[in-house]
């Protein structure tokens, strides 16, 4: 992937990216970004709500990141890929992997855009609301529903603001909207759903339903990042119309640390549901279902990332897709003590060695060594101090990797 890179790079310049060229992606409070990756486009007038395909080709603050693009200069919101290809881990750039792709299927494309700003739409990434039942300890009401609940029930201190957002608003898409969407389908090859929980949405559920029963579908390539919480084995039928179709579970730990993190989802009922899912799409022999382990690695379940790698492989997912997260700070990977970071991933590098299934493994190795922060512990204890006062948790007992960095900070960890 190195090579590509240093090709794309020579070709197209360090900044230029497909993506807001040939994607729609909106927050789950119908506010524009450029794609998952990204950090939301900050005027927070630029949203969905009304006509999507017209806001997308006519705003004035899309069409100025395209132009900086063009222009070869950087665009802050696009800072997760930068990262990715700063450390060397080339192949998790969604930059470069969804650019490298459209060229290779659509060839001269990437000119078209660059010589004549050319808008052609080939993707969504759509979140139809934030209703969910789960309140994931690094995420917030702007995506889950659970979160706002909670925060309006339960005050967040003025000097936790900047890490954890007071409220949200709870949020819906307009089903008006749906046939617009419809309506792109002949020119579509991939969708990306996440939420809240998209199984939990009705936009998503008619939507998809919908597009399945197009000629259309079997052109395109799917994808769906759910929390486990909903048996979905009742939609394989659906989802085998689409070329391709991606499970993706977000599944950051085993046991107790996946129930902290991932308030109030119960482990044993999320294990059954993915097993349960797994087995049936072999069963069935549906090979354009792809069943996948996303794990979002954080400072909390750092240590869980080897037992996660052996539970992708015994539990029979495809994949092992593994996420940085970068937010909220008191959670980054950077606070994680390095000798902490050394064992984790030497338990890691086996893995390495066995196939396709890990093959993003060594990216993500590069982003654990290289990860900083401006933080400190103290400033984590202080973060999750309060999910154990309102949720009557302790991460100091859930979550393991917290004993090793505390002692390491009270200065019990002596170097062999």
């Amino acid at each position: 992937m190195a090579r590509d890179y240093n090709k794309f790079i020579n070709e197209h310049g360090d900044y230029f990216c497909i993506l807001p060229f040939t994607e729609i992606c909106n927050t789950a409070q119908g506010h524009a970004k450029l794609c998952c990756y990204s950090d939301n486009v900050d005027d927070r007038n630029l949203n969905y709500e009304e006509n999507l395909i017209d806001t997308w080709k006519t705003n004035i603050k899309l069409n100025d990141i395209r132009q900086r693009m063009i222009e070869n200069k950087p665009v802050k919101e696009c800072r997760r890929c930068y990262q990715y290809e700063k450390a060397g881990a080339h192949s998790m750039s969604k930059r470069l992997k969804d650019s490298i792709k459209l060229e290779e299927n659509f060839p001269g494309s990437i000119e078209e855009m660059k010589q004549n700003k050319k808008l052609t739409l080939r993707s969504l990434d759509i979140k139809f609301g934030n209703k969910c039942n789960l309140a994931c300890v690094m995420c917030d009401g702007g995506s889950s529903s659970l979160h706002v609940k909670e925060k309006n029930n339960n005050p967040v201190p003025q000097d936790l603001h900047q890490w954890i957002p007071p409220s949200g608003n709870d949020s819906t898409f307009d089903k008006e909207n749906l046939q617009e969407l419809l309506n792109q389908a002949p020119n579509l090859v991939k969708l990306k759903f996440t939420g809240g929980e998209p199984t939990l949405l009705e936009g998503f559920k008619e939507f998809i339903e919908r597009l399945s029963q197009t000629p259309y579908a079997k052109n395109i390539d799917v994808m769906i990042v759910t929390n486990g919480t909903t048996d979905v084995t009742k939609w394989i039928d659906t989802f085998s119309k689409f070329k391709m179709f991606e499970v993706n579970w977000s599944t950051d730990g085993i046991g107790d640390a996946f129930e902290y993190i991932r308030w109030p989802g119960k482990w044993k009922k999320t294990y059954q549901i993915q097993t349960k899912f797994n087995q049936t799409i072999k069963e069935k022999g549906y090979t354009n279902i792809i069943s996948i382990l996303t794990s979002a690695i954080q400072l909390l379940n750092l240590d869980q990332l080897p037992k996660l790698l052996q539970y992708c492989e015994d539990a029979k997912f495809d994949w092992f897709a593994p996420v940085l997260v970068m937010w909220p700070e008191p959670l980054q990977l950077g606070i994680v003590p390095e000798h902490i970071r050394k064992q984790i991933i030497n338990d890691c590098l086996p893995y390495t060695q066995k196939g396709d299934m890990f093959s993003e493994v060594k990216s993500f190795i590069k982003l654990i060594e290289s990860s900083k922060s401006h933080l400190t512990w103290n400033d984590t204890k202080k973060f999750l101090t309060y999910y154990d006062n309102v949720r009557n948790l302790s991460a100091k007992e859930m979550c393991p990797i917290y004993n090793e960095i505390e002692n390491t900070v009270q200065g019990a960890y002596s170097p062999l």
